[in-house]
């Protein structure tokens, strides 16, 4: 008993053990998947100091180990920040909707803030300086700009990308958006009302199922272990679920799915009941007369519609094969169902969202922002920053940008217009796919490499018209062709540092050793090209 400690004595170990926050969630985490064995006893979850102290050891070796083999030993592990609870990394608008490839919002704040450390020299902004970021995503940039009183301009070839960054900025009248995401509630229920019996009894039936071959925790401890046959397991569960499933959908008529709408894609990821009811919210969102108000509420259905896709909880990120009913989920370890109404998904999401845009308002302070859709090379930000806030710029103008913070795509790794089709399928926004740098669908090869060095080459070019001539540039980026050091040439800008970080807490399954460099960029000539304002 001497080596047994409860969830709140084990996570105070482990704090001091690691030098990182352990929090009892994080120790119940290691029960759950069956890192560690669960004791009891009085009727207290208990959890051996050797078998965690074994664990950690264990684990840190060879994360680090793998990380400097793969990524050299200079690499800066302060820059991970792996002590950041998960509640910090997301926190207020930041978690505002899904977004695949964007940066933690401390990486933003650690070069932007007023500190200096042994890595970090020199204070390079401060507040009522204007940030510029020409590839802005899901805004990270814009936002912590906000947060730390410095004016924002992001720009995106992506509209929902622009979509997302713009409404986490903007000011509301939360009662509103309150009322208004209670109305689509109401409405979502009532086309969700004819199903209630059928996810009822299946519910009860899945639950029934994975109490019999799945008891929690006892089935991830011997996973862990190895002491069961995975496969045995879920091929004897999916036999016995199948011929009671068949029957329920026989007995209630269910029709999962059909041809609801001109879209391939909303008709084959989204359940029938689900479309039936995200046309009807749809349908109410195009009635709202508020143009900020929509745009919220757009995001909103656009991150309901996302999580109730016809996927397992494991393949969020890649689609792969819809799912036609219950399933074995590799993320879980227990049998899930596919998701037949969003109402409980879109409450939770609104009631969330309004909380994240009253926290980040107490948060922000008095700066102006600009969100510019369109592309990156050729915008010119002084007239489109007039046509939204003729004080901002007035400022701009005689302030300048002061610097660039951005991380741009990567050579042939993400399609950002495709991982979020089901938005664009289903409100119908612009798409410009071919103007993308970097998209996947272009590859990797030298062909595709050069035409990245040139894109982001053009978009720094066209960026520097507009920023102050003792300005700095952090790119993030993962330069694994070694691209950098030309875009920074052909773009008249000098790599002063590099900064090397490993990334750790990657959202995706892939866990193998995955870092990052920070560019540091100053100017290498002048701006002669820059435009003069009206």
């Amino acid at each position: 008993m001497n080596d047994l400690l409860d969830l709140n004595e084990a996570a105070a170990w482990a704090s001091e053990f690691t030098n990182k926050y352990v929090t009892p969630t994080n120790i119940s985490y290691l029960l759950q998947y069956g890192k560690v064995k669960k004791y009891s006893w009085n009727g207290k979850t208990l959890v051996s100091v050797e078998e965690l102290k074994k664990y950690y050891e264990e684990y840190y070796s060879e994360l680090r180990e793998r990380y400097e083999e793969r990524l050299g030993g200079d690499i800066n592990w302060a820059l991970s920040f792996a002590r950041v609870k998960e509640k910090e990394t997301t926190k207020h608008v930041h978690r505002l909707h899904p977004y695949k490839g964007k940066f933690i919002p401390q990486l933003v704040e650690y070069f932007l803030d007023g500190h200096t450390d042994d890595f970090k020299r020199d204070v390079y902004f401060r507040p009522g300086d204007i940030i510029l970021d020409p590839f802005a995503g899901s805004g990270t940039t814009l936002v912590q700009a906000a947060e730390l009183g410095m004016h924002a301009i992001g720009l995106d070839i992506s509209y929902f990308n622009c979509l997302i960054s713009e409404v986490k900025l903007l000011d509301y009248d939360l009662e509103t958006i309150a009322a208004h995401c209670q109305e689509i509630n109401r409405i979502i229920k009532a086309e969700s009302s004819r199903l209630a019996g059928f996810d009822r009894e299946l519910s009860e039936l899945v639950s029934s199922i994975n109490d019999e071959f799945f008891p929690s925790p006892e089935f991830k401890y011997s996973l862990a272990r190895g002491t069961v046959d995975e496969n045995r397991v879920v091929s004897e569960a999916l036999t016995c679920l199948k011929d009671k499933y068949d029957a329920l959908i026989n007995r209630y008529g269910v029709e999962l799915k059909g041809r609801l709408t001109g879209s391939d894609f909303l008709d084959t990821w989204l359940a029938a009941p689900v479309l039936r009811e995200a046309l009807a919210a749809r349908k109410y969102l195009n009635r709202v007369e508020s143009e900020k108000e929509r745009k919220l509420l757009t995001v909103i259905l656009s991150r309901t519609i996302r999580s109730c896709r016809l996927t397992p909880h494991y393949q969020l990120e890649l689609l792969n094969k819809p799912v036609s009913g219950p399933y074995y989920c590799y993320k879980h370890r227990k049998i899930c169902k596919p998701i037949l109404s969003m109402a409980r998904i879109f409450g939770r999401y609104s009631r969330d969202t309004i909380n994240r845009l009253a926290e980040f308002g107490r948060l922000k302070k008095d700066a102006f922002s600009a969100v510019i859709d369109g592309d990156s090379r050729f915008i010119n930000i002084f007239e489109e920053v007039k046509k939204r806030n003729e004080d901002f710029y007035k400022l701009l103008i005689n302030k300048r940008i002061k610097g660039i913070f951005t991380s741009p795509p990567y050579v042939g790794q993400l399609d950002y217009h495709a991982q979020h089709e089901y938005a664009y399928e289903l409100f119908g926004f612009n798409r410009r796919d071919d103007q993308e740098i970097g998209r996947s669908g272009r590859g990797k090869g030298s062909k595709a490499r050069e035409e990245y060095i040139e894109g982001i080459a053009d978009v720094l070019l066209n960026s520097k018209r507009y920023l102050a001539d003792d300005f700095h540039a952090f790119i993030v980026a993962n330069d694994e062709y070694g691209l950098y050091p030309e875009i920074a040439r052909r773009a008249g800008l000098k790599i002063v540092q590099e900064f090397k970080r490993p990334v750790l807490n990657r959202t995706s399954r892939d866990r193998n050793p995955y870092g990052e460099s920070i560019f540091h960029m100053v100017n290498n000539g002048s701006n002669s090209t820059s435009p003069d304002p009206d």
